[in-house]
């Protein structure tokens, strides 16, 4: 069975509320047979007992070279999966902390061959790369080409120790890119979809047995509920998914908000 990665860095505590909701979720997916779980972070308090399977590896010196002394904090996502796959020597999932899990996530991400990731989310995803090249260690030269180039959603990605090499490189190309001047938010999950697409690794989709509300307005919805939901007697426990963070559900509770002048 695949080790299960979170992250959390930086001084918000939302994200570990976000996160332990996203765990619970994912150990009701695994009842009776659920995965060991890492943690990196730099905070190893916050995660310390909170579940048999979970084990934090604290970031030390790690995060500041990772991200290039904090040039590009997302650049730490594919340095903790080469990390953890060098350890573990078996299958590794990365997952976001603003995520949870649906019910048919386990035999969803059984199925898949090559590697996961969230979702597909378009073509010609950088057209500021356009004209950069960069020696990449694994697979040789790179020019990004608007016709063919690709992004997947990184908020999840499922990769096997055969895939190190590929990781190298997108860990190159992101390098490059930033080198060039591009300081584009998501260089990260552009980069793991262009080295796995350039080299053939087939990639498949989580959703929509995957969640990931990434979008400002869902996170708010989210947080205090989830909160809530923490301070409750079933706070913390695996559980199936029972907030759904979609646009209409989001809009309305935006709406009655305001109505009755809720924070």
């Amino acid at each position: 069975m695949a080790t299960f990665l979170y992250i959390d860095y930086g001084p918000s505590s939302d994200i570990a509320v976000e996160l332990k909701f996203s765990l619970a979720t994912l150990m009701q997916e695994y009842a009776g047979r659920e995965p060991d779980v890492v943690v990196y972070t730099d905070k190893p308090e916050v995660y310390s007992g909170l579940h048999p399977k979970l084990r934090v590896r604290p970031f030390g010196a790690d995060f500041a070279r990772w991200s290039r002394d904090g040039l590009y904090a997302h650049r730490v996502k594919p340095c903790v999966l080469r990390d953890a796959l060098g350890v573990v020597g078996g299958p590794c999932v990365l997952v976001d902390a603003d995520t949870f899990v649906r019910e048919g996530f386990a035999a969803a991400l059984a199925r898949t061959v090559g590697v996961a990731m969230d979702h597909f989310e378009r073509n010609d995803p950088c057209p500021v790369c356009a004209g950069v090249t960069a020696e990449l260690p694994h697979s040789g030269r790179y020019a990004y080409d608007p016709v063919t180039a690709i992004m997947y959603n990184s908020g999840l990605v499922a990769a096997r120790p055969d895939t190190l090499p590929a990781l190298g490189d997108a860990l190159a190309l992101i390098d490059a890119w930033l080198d060039a001047g591009i300081s584009q938010f998501n260089i990260e999950q552009i980069a793991l979809s262009e080295v796995f697409r350039r080299e053939g690794v087939a990639i498949s989709e989580m959703k929509p047995f995957f969640e990931h509300y990434y979008r400002r307005s869902q996170k708010l919805y989210m947080r205090p509920r989830i909160k809530g939901w923490l301070a409750s007697p079933r706070g913390g426990k695996p559980t199936r998914p029972f907030l759904e963070p979609s646009k209409t559900r989001v809009r309305l509770a935006r709406l009655l908000d305001g109505l009755f002048g809720r924070a």
